[in-house]
């Protein structure tokens, strides 16, 4: 079977960026990151080191509100003279001293240091005490019950009609605004270097003998839009992974993420939005790369580009409260602050669904357009070693 040019190149560029250690470093990094928060946690939730230790204490009781029966089943006997020294030598764990008035008064407590995070354990037995006094004196179970509950609420919200989904409906699509932000921050400088070092290597110009530009930016793009597919499906596999580990143990209804919702339509404009935000920042890091004589040159460009994709995320808040501000309206219009915005805004349900093809498929061909004049850079560009191409240098180059 005959090879093209183009698949040449971009097995070529696949095949060198997965030889690159860096490479599968940038693509482990985030699952590594997930697993060790997700072992974290569990660590966290099974370690007690000083809680399960008894606390003994003393206490003494200027309200008259304390009971000695409810003070001895949490360990508590009345107090000695001495109890503050006791404390202090080590021979008693604490002392509670209940004010004649506990609504405005604090509860002083003096107790045997057992660290950060145990120390709190002292003030939840003094509480715990009162309230136990407390409802001592009430009499009835009944009462004590009905003065403890917290009703119990259950919301039913309703969107067109029909019953939204929540929270549940709103990560499968937003989970498309963290691709892209991966795709950008991941993919977005290899994409810049590998432009950017075919000129400082001098490659470029024995390579264009054989074969157009427009074929070698293309191979470019292609390989990399693999490579990139390589990372996201780590990624995707590593979060379904976890996903699976975390429901076994974590209350996933609590946080509102027990039952994913998916809406083919959202997800259908959230690919589309995703396609065409990541061919048009591509296509911009790729007219950066052609356009600047080295890669030091170019890496300040490249923050620019990172800012501008992760600038709605400062506006979050907005975008989520109100989407219709015209801060949020003017970043969802305008190009390279667009793809971000409108993912986030297509997550929420606040974009409709034909507003958001349109951005898409603009985005699109925005992508597009930025690819053609990137290729007609980089064919003048590369043979210019000493400065950035200007735009009066393209008058004569044709894509």
């Amino acid at each position: 079977m005959r090879r093209t040019p183009l698949h040449v190149v971009t097995r070529f560029e696949l095949a060198r960026t997965l030889r690159k250690p860096l490479f599968w470093v940038s693509a482990l990094l985030l699952p590594g990151i997930m697993a060790a928060m997700v072992i974290v946690v569990a660590w966290a939730g099974n370690s007690q080191p000083d809680k399960t230790k008894p606390i003994t204490f003393e206490y003494s009781d200027q309200s008259g509100l304390i009971s000695e029966t409810a003070a001895s089943h949490l360990g508590g006997t009345p107090a000695r003279a001495d109890a503050v020294e006791r404390v202090k030598s080590g021979q008693l764990t604490a002392f509670f001293d209940f004010p004649a008035d506990p609504i405005r008064q604090p509860v002083t407590i003096v107790a045997a240091d057992r660290g950060i995070m145990s120390n709190p354990e002292y003030s939840k037995r003094a509480i715990d005490l009162f309230a136990a006094s407390v409802d001592e004196s009430l009499g009835s179970t009944e009462v004590v019950q009905l003065v403890r509950t917290i009703p119990l609420t259950e919301v039913q919200t309703y969107s067109d009609g029909e019953p939204a989904a929540g929270l549940g409906a709103m990560i499968p699509p937003g989970l498309l605004a963290v691709l892209l932000l991966l795709i950008v921050s991941l993919l977005g400088n290899q994409m810049l270097n590998s432009t950017v070092e075919e000129k400082e290597n001098r490659v470029s110009e024995m390579l264009l003998v054989s074969m157009p530009a427009r074929v070698l930016i293309n191979g470019k793009v292609l390989a990399l839009a693999l490579v990139g597919l390589i990372q996201l499906g780590i990624v995707a596999v590593a979060s379904i992974i976890l996903y699976a580990i975390a429901s076994s143990w974590a209350d996933l209804d609590a946080l509102g993420i027990g039952d994913l919702t998916v809406d083919p339509i959202r997800i259908a404009v959230g690919l589309l939005l995703l396609t065409g935000g990541a061919l048009t920042m591509t296509a911009l890091l790729v007219l950066i790369g052609a356009a600047m004589p080295t890669a030091k040159d170019a890496a300040p460009y490249y923050t620019g580009v990172v800012i501008l994709t992760m600038a709605p995320l400062y506006l979050i808040s907005t975008i989520l409260i109100n989407p219709s501000s015209p801060v949020v309206q003017m970043l969802t219009y305008f190009p390279f602050t667009s793809p971000m915005t409108s993912l986030l805004l297509n997550a929420t349900g606040a974009l409709h669904p034909m507003i958001g093809a349109v951005i898409g498929i603009g985005l699109l061909l925005l992508g597009i357009l930025i690819l053609k004049l990137a290729i007609a850079v980089f064919q003048r560009g590369v043979i210019q070693y000493d400065q950035p191409l200007r735009l009066t240098d393209l008058k004569s180059t044709r894509a």
